[in-house]
């Protein structure tokens, strides 16, 4: 089981703190850095931020079957394929 509407609806969560980040960061510092806060720094904000205000939500996760690693990692992986895509995409234009 790789991905599920679970895992993808933690990935909209944790890229609801991540995104606003990285285009603040792309701003001032250019494309190329937002996608690096992206796909690294940014998803560790992001947890930090839904720990703070989402962390009762876990239990559901946990209830279906997924550890917050699991989750974590998964949204790691998907973050950094779509940096990597968006990076590709950006450097041929």
């Amino acid at each position: 089981m790789m991905f599920s509407q679970a895992v993808f609806r933690y990935f909209k969560e944790i890229n609801t703190y991540n995104v606003p980040l990285a285009i603040i960061i792309g701003i001032a510092a250019g494309p190329l850095y937002a996608l690096l806060i992206f796909s690294s720094f940014g998803v560790f904000i992001g947890m930090l931020a839904f720990d703070y205000f989402q962390k009762h939500q876990y239990f559901m996760y946990e209830n279906l079957g997924f550890s917050k690693s699991f989750l974590l990692s998964r949204v790691f992986l998907l973050n950094i394929l779509i940096s990597v895509i968006c990076g590709i995409i950006l450097l041929l234009f």
